[in-house]
């Protein structure tokens, strides 16, 4: 501050005895900074506004358009009961997979650093559960499914369960990698058998539990990574056969 104080008092004198000459000694002042010159030489003080540097503040929220899953399923070391007893037609190593898509996804910052966060999505899954041999589900006259084998050449048989539905969980990211655990609640939108013998034949059963429960976790990095799910209550309704309960495991992409 001293030596800013002796440097006016020099200008000031140099401007007095040079008081014919006004172009001698000019300011300027341009935002915080203030700009002198005197016979030719430029002296500016204090700080131009247009050096200062920002630091640009995260996003609280994002979005992701969309996502998609894919992985195996299995129903676990569950045996069938009741009319399925001696069947083999859900069993812990019969083929399933899961092929699911996430829609508006939104993700909301806890903190200014990003490294907590809240998410949010809808859901939709396709579980496929391919049968190994010649069998297929009917229901019978009073509703109830039950496995049913099917004669001559077949290919492809097969149960498909489409849900849909919502989620929701926390996350943490460490680094650049993003750690999610979720809880999902689906609705069955519908459920069928289909296979080809040797022509198509597609028809829709009942037995399924109308509302999965599942609890997932993810673990991301620029945007893909893997996922494992696992349902809470059971594909099939209590008293239907089988008491199996999902466990998905696979890979995730997001756009």
């Amino acid at each position: 501050m001293k030596r800013i104080i002796i440097l006016l008092a020099l200008i000031a004198s140099a401007s007095a005895a040079h008081a014919q000459t006004d172009s001698l000694v000019t300011f300027d002042t341009k935002g915080e900074t203030l700009g002198i010159s005197i016979a030719g030489f430029n002296i500016s003080l204090g700080e131009d506004a247009s050096q200062k540097s920002y630091k640009k503040t995260p996003k609280r929220v994002s979005t992701n358009f969309a996502g998609i899953k894919w992985g195996l399923n299995s129903l676990g070391n569950s045996a069938n009961y009741g009319n399925w007893a001696g069947s083999d037609i859900m069993m812990d190593n019969t083929p399933s997979s899961r092929f699911g898509i996430e829609a508006m996804g939104i993700l909301v910052a806890l903190d200014r650093q990003n490294r907590f966060f809240f998410k949010t999505a809808l859901n939709l899954n396709y579980d496929t559960y391919m049968f190994k041999k010649p069998l297929t589900f009917i229901n019978d006259e009073n509703g109830v499914l039950l496995p049913s084998p099917i004669s001559g050449t077949v290919k492809k048989s097969k149960m498909v369960a489409q849900y849909f539905g919502g989620s929701a969980g926390f996350g943490f990211r460490i680094s650049k990698v993003h750690f999610i655990f979720d809880f999902e609640a689906c609705i069955l939108g519908q459920s069928y058998v289909k296979y080809k013998n040797p022509g198509k034949t597609r028809y829709d059963i009942s037995g399924l539990n109308n509302i999965m429960y599942n609890v997932g976790m993810e673990a991301s990095l620029h945007g893909g990574g893997i996922y494992v799910d696992y349902s809470l209550n059971p594909v099939f309704r209590t008293g239907t056969g089988n008491n199996g309960h999902i466990l998905s495991i696979g890979f995730m992409f997001g756009f």
